[in-house]
């Protein structure tokens, strides 16, 4: 018997699990002058095969929907910064209440300001703010349950090399 309500538990559990489907999209950053000469900068969506110059920067966004009817607890999204692009710093964005951390290490760890030593002309080793070209990924820690039919939105910038 007690199989048995062991058996009917994981089959409730698998029928109740969340589904939160993600879809990530790409897009361009056009830099042009408006009517009165003043810089204006739109986004351009890429789709299927496209070409980047180096300096071009691209917007990546992460659209996440709770599709089911439990709520997702403890939701967490993971992204690499793409090889041969820079991640430009404090771009990172989310329209829900999240932590943004990062990994320097291939996505091994993860924390908010990533540090390294750095050894000064005298000889001192100090911590200083990790460069740009450091990153590995970046991951916002939804503090919130994701609720039926809920969203979220997470984009970020890199640059091309």
């Amino acid at each position: 018997m007690a199989q048995f309500q062991e058996v009917k538990e994981a089959i409730v559990q698998a029928v109740l699990r969340p589904e939160v489907k993600l879809t990530l999209s790409a897009e361009k950053q056009i830099v042009g002058l408006d009517k009165n000469g003043q810089e204006k900068i739109s986004w351009e969506a890429l789709e299927g095969k496209v070409t980047v110059q180096p300096g071009d920067v691209l917007r990546y966004t992460v659209d996440g929907a709770n599709s089911s009817e439990v709520e997702a607890k403890g939701l967490s999204i993971t992204q690499p910064v793409p090889t041969q692009t820079r991640y430009v710093l404090q771009s990172a964005t989310t329209n829900s209440n999240a932590d943004i951390v990062y990994s320097i290490d291939g996505g091994d760890s993860f924390v908010m300001a990533p540090m390294v030593e750095v050894t000064l002309p005298d000889g001192t080793v100090e911590l200083q703010p990790a460069p740009a070209d450091m990153y590995t990924h970046i991951q916002w820690n939804f503090s919130d349950d994701l609720a039926s039919a809920q969203a979220v939105k997470a984009s970020y910038n890199v640059q091309v090399k």
